[in-house]
């Protein structure tokens, strides 16, 4: 058949587990520093409403110092600055969800990539392209964890286009159009769509599909069925076949 072997793509699985843990501890940092603040300083308020006054008599000095050396609007001048580290926190924590929320959405099983996305592939980082657009030459298959295969059983010498870090893997069915033709370079598990026009060379050859059966596993139906490449899931088959030259 014309799909080659695959080849391993090393993919940074721990990304965004990283960047949403640290986001969570430094998250908690700011409020709890402004909940401290606003404690001590309500602590401070009390402690100088309920200190002994001065007695009436000039001469005298009072016993203990209403609290403890600090001046006297200590306790209010701490507690509001703990309102606003309070407020800045949770402010903070705000705007930071929101920006997680908007970013790109994740890569499912079904969806589609295209090949200039699959080439910089990074597992949370591989965003989405319409099945329908010509670009979108591979279609997310199953996402297999711990080593497992894909659905044909394979990572090696799989029928599917195979990104693995050796833990996690990403097994692409080939998404194309009957009449369109792709490049692919000869041990390079990937395609790129191409102008029938061009010609094959020793680094890049150029082929055609012949035809696509959805629900079907039976590569006999191509007129070349070693050109056939069938996935189990999706059920799919797929027929190539070398450009036919042009004629004069």
């Amino acid at each position: 058949m014309f799909i080659g072997q695959i080849g391993s793509t090393a993919i940074l699985a721990a990304g965004d587990s990283a960047d949403s843990s640290g986001f969570s501890a430094g998250s908690l940092l700011i409020p709890a520093a402004g909940v401290v603040l606003l404690i001590v300083g309500l602590v401070l308020r009390n402690r100088s409403k309920t200190a002994p006054a001065a007695t009436a008599d000039s001469d005298k000095i009072p016993t203990e110092a209403p609290t403890s050396g600090l001046p006297k609007h200590t306790g209010t001048i701490v507690a509001v600055a703990g309102v606003l580290v309070l407020a800045l926190g949770l402010v903070a924590g705000l705007t930071k969800s929101g920006t997680i929320s908007t970013k790109d959405p994740e890569l499912a099983v079904g969806n589609c990539v295209s090949a200039t996305d699959y080439r910089g592939a990074q597992v949370g980082k591989i965003k989405p392209t319409a099945c329908d657009d010509t670009a979108a030459v591979y279609e997310l298959a199953a996402a297999p964890k711990n080593g497992a295969t894909c659905p044909d059983g394979k990572l090696r010498d799989a029928n599917y286009f195979v990104l693995t870090n050796g833990n996690s893997s990403l097994c692409f069915a080939p998404n194309v159009k009957v009449g369109n033709c792709y490049a692919m370079q000869p041990g390079v598990n990937q395609i790129a769509p191409a102008d029938c026009a061009t010609k094959s060379t020793p680094t890049a050859v150029i082929a055609q599909i012949a035809a696509r059966f959805e629900g079907s596993t039976d590569a006999n139906q191509c007129a070349m069925p070693d050109g056939a490449v069938v996935t189990p899931q999706p059920a799919r088959v797929v027929c190539w076949q070398p450009v036919a030259a042009s004629a004069g």
